[in-house]
């Protein structure tokens, strides 16, 4: 299936994002999330995945800048070089029957290009389930680390899953993830076809 990614500009755009995640985390896993309007408008990038197609929406990330949230970042054992720049990936939803298909690694890559990039952020960072952190995609092919502490949070148990943006590690990873992408839907188009 090919998706087409856009930012969130608008109060419609913020609002399907918004109906996207409490589907997925509220009536899906019971989850009480607050709201991302609480995130600095100027601090955060919001994206939104549609089926190519139906342009209907499917999926959703939301990027947000924590550069100089100390609390925050020693609450979940993020530790940063002084002047370093950090932002975190939250609020990645992609509705039931959407999975598996890597729209979250899509989401990732392209909010790398507007919002990691452009505000040279050295180090970005999530919180993954604790189980299957380790043996993610993030970690396997876009080289994230995943800590060994588990602690609870909004979403359950966690890790905390974090990538030094700089250098030519997270280059090659960034590669790396493109050429999978591409082959995944290359090989979806031949079997289609089939």
């Amino acid at each position: 299936m090919r998706v087409v990614i856009e930012c969130a500009d608008t109060v419609a755009q913020e609002a399907t994002a918004q109906k996207i995640c409490e589907e997925v985390f509220c009536r899906e896993w019971g989850l009480n999330l607050s709201c991302s309007s609480s995130y600095d408008p100027d601090k955060k990038r919001t994206l939104i995945a549609r089926c190519g197609l139906t342009r209907e929406p499917v999926a959703t990330l939301t990027v947000v800048e924590t550069t100089g949230d100390a609390e925050l970042h020693q609450r979940v054992g993020l530790r940063l070089e002084r002047g370093e720049r950090a932002a975190r990936y939250t609020r990645l939803a992609v509705l039931k029957p959407y999975r598996g298909l890597h729209i979250p690694n899509q989401l990732i890559l392209k909010a790398q290009q507007e919002f990691v990039i452009p505000r040279k952020i050295d180090v970005t960072w999530l919180l993954f389930d604790a189980q299957r952190a380790r043996f993610s995609w993030l970690c396997g092919v876009l080289g994230y680390e995943a800590s060994l502490r588990i602690f609870a949070t909004e979403y359950g148990l966690s890790r905390l899953l974090v990538r030094r943006e700089a250098g030519a590690a997270a280059a090659t990873s960034n590669l790396q993830a493109h050429a999978f992408l591409q082959a995944q839907r290359l090989n979806m188009g031949l079997q289609s076809s089939l």
